[in-house]
C-alpha cells in the first residue's frame, strides 16, 4: 500500500512546479506590467544606494570638521604663540573658538555621528570652562540620543554627575554617578559614591575609600583615586587664614666623628 502511495505522489506535479508554472504564465501575459514593476524597483536600488553614499560622504565630511573643531584646543596661547602661525592671544579667546567650532559642527551637519560626538565635547568643554549648568544641559542631550553603542557614553555618564556636583546638586550627581553601573562600570561607581561621602563629611567616608581599593584591585586607576582621597583625608583640617602645619619631622640619629688614639 506504501508503494503504491510513493508511486501516485511521484505522479503528481511537485507543488513548487505548478506555482512556478502559473507565474510564469502569468508573467507571459502581463510583460508591461513586470517591466514597469523591474524599473521601479531598479530606481529604488539606486535611490538607495545614492543615499548610503550621501550619507557615507556627509559622516566623513563631518568627521574632518569635528577633527579640525578638537584640534583647536591644542593651539598655543600668549607668550608660548609667539612665532606659531595659527595661535590665540588668551586662553579666553581659545576656548569660545573651540565652543563655537563644535557648535558650527553639530548646525552644519545634524544628525551624523561626529555632530552627537561634538555636543558630548561641548558638554565636556563647558564643564571645563565652569559653565556647570550648560555642560550639564549639554550632556543630558547627549545621552539622551547618542544610543549605548557610542564610546563616549560612559565619559558623558560621569562627566553629568561631576556637572551635578558643581551645581552643589549632591543628590542628582548620585544618581548620575550610580548610572555607570548599568555602563559596566561598577568600580567607578562605587569610588564616586564613596567620594561623594567624603564631600559630604559621613563619618564613613573612609572606610568606603578602602573597602573600594580591596574590592577593585585590578582596576589600578580606580585603585590610585581611591588612595589618594585617603591622603587627603588624613591631613589635618586647615581653617581660612591659618598656615597649614609644618609635618612633623623625625629626629635625626646623631653622629659623631671617630675619635682618633691620644698620643702620648
Amino acid at each position: 500500500m506504501a508503494e503504491k502511495i510513493d508511486r501516485k505522489q511521484l505522479k503528481r506535479p511537485d507543488e513548487f512546479q505548478v506555482v512556478a508554472g502559473k507565474a510564469m504564465g502569468w508573467v507571459a501575459t502581463h510583460q508591461r506590467t513586470v517591466l514597469a514593476a523591474l524599473g521601479v524597483a531598479l530606481v529604488a536600488v539606486l535611490v538607495g544606494w545614492g543615499i548610503a553614499s550621501w550619507r557615507s560622504s556627509r559622516e566623513a565630511s563631518a568627521g574632518t570638521e569635528l577633527a579640525k573643531a578638537l584640534e583647536l584646543e591644542s593651539r598655543p596661547v600668549g607668550a608660548a604663540a609667539q612665532g606659531a602661525q595659527e595661535s590665540f592671544a588668551t586662553r579666553e579667546e581659545r576656548d569660545k573658538a573651540v565652543l563655537a567650532a563644535l557648535h558650527k559642527v553639530r548646525k552644519d551637519y545634524g544628525s551624523t555621528t561626529a555632530a552627537r560626538t561634538a555636543l558630548a565635547e561641548e558638554g565636556f568643554e563647558k564643564l571645563k570652562q565652569g559653565d556647570a549648568a550648560g555642560a550639564q544641559k549639554d550632556l543630558q542631550d547627549f545621552l539622551s540620543n547618542a544610543g549605548s553603542d557610542h564610546p563616549l557614553q560612559p565619559f558623558a555618564q560621569e562627566a553629568l554627575g561631576y556637572a551635578f556636583e558643581a551645581q552643589k546638586k549632591l543628590d542628582d550627581a548620585k544618581a548620575a554617578f550610580g548610572k555607570l553601573r548599568d555602563l559596566g562600570m561598577p568600580a567607578r561607581a562605587d569610588f564616586q559614591d564613596a567620594r561623594l561621602a567624603l564631600v559630604q563629611g559621613k563619618p564613613d567616608a573612609k572606610q568606603q575609600l578602602e573597602k573600594v581599593a580591596k574590592e577593585y584591585p585590578k582596576d589600578m586607576d580606580v585603585v590610585r583615586a581611591a588612595n589618594e582621597r585617603l591622603e587627603l583625608a588624613s591631613l589635618p583640617e586647615v581653617t581660612p587664614g591659618e598656615a597649614a602645619p609644618a609635618p612633623e619631622q623625625k629626629p635625626q640619629p646623631e653622629t659623631r666623628k671617630p675619635q682618633g688614639k691620644k698620643k702620648k
